[in-house]
């Protein structure tokens, strides 16, 4: 599924689209989503969920695919991934996966240039660029996208980052704790 979805997206790379400020973000979305709404194979079955948002079902198995944008002149991008609890949910079923459609442009007098789109599992994204941020049950997050130095790591199996994941939810949730012992006694001492 990942070589169908890279396949449906080659086409945009490089192209010059004329797209106003307002509509930059949509646009990009939207012209992936369609992308990857237009993929044609026998028993898939595609819905469009939410913004940015596909699900597949294809032969037995489930991917939640997620389309993050990035301008490559902006020095800070910190993107929200997807809550703690649904990727435990969903990873925890080996037919399931959580795939992202990463998406770099450039954005010049109301001219748009996808430069470079990745798409990768969850289990790709390094540790060592995520953290879990305090909203709702805990949301996954890239600490900086925009570092040049951003990479995945393909050699970790699901078993193992799922293993990562249980510990820095733990460790986030201990954490959390922690904060709402002393915000409860700044209220019983005050």
């Amino acid at each position: 599924m990942i070589n169908k979805i890279k396949s449906a997206l080659n086409p945009i790379i490089g192209i010059n689209y004329n797209i106003d400020i307002s509509d930059l973000i949509s646009s990009i979305v939207t012209l992936c989503t369609d992308k990857i709404l237009n993929i044609q194979e026998e028993f898939i079955k595609i819905e469009h969920k939410d913004f940015g948002d596909i699900e597949i079902n294809y032969s037995g198995k489930f991917y939640k695919i997620n389309i993050k944008t990035q301008n490559v002149e902006k020095t800070y991008s910190f993107p929200n991934l997807i809550s703690i609890k649904k990727a435990k949910d969903i990873l925890t079923d080996h037919n399931n996966n959580i795939v992202y459609v990463f998406i770099e442009y450039e954005y010049k007098d109301n001219i748009l240039k996808i430069i470079k789109t990745r798409v990768q599992i969850i289990e790709s994204l390094d540790w060592s660029y995520l953290y879990i941020q305090n909203l709702g049950r805990g949301q996954l997050q890239i600490k900086n996208m925009s570092q040049d130095e951003f990479r995945f790591n393909n050699d970790v199996t699901r078993i193992q980052w799922l293993s990562t994941l249980k510990d820095k939810g733990i460790e986030y949730y201990n954490s959390l704790m922690l904060k709402v012992v002393e915000y409860k006694t700044e209220w019983e001492d005050g």
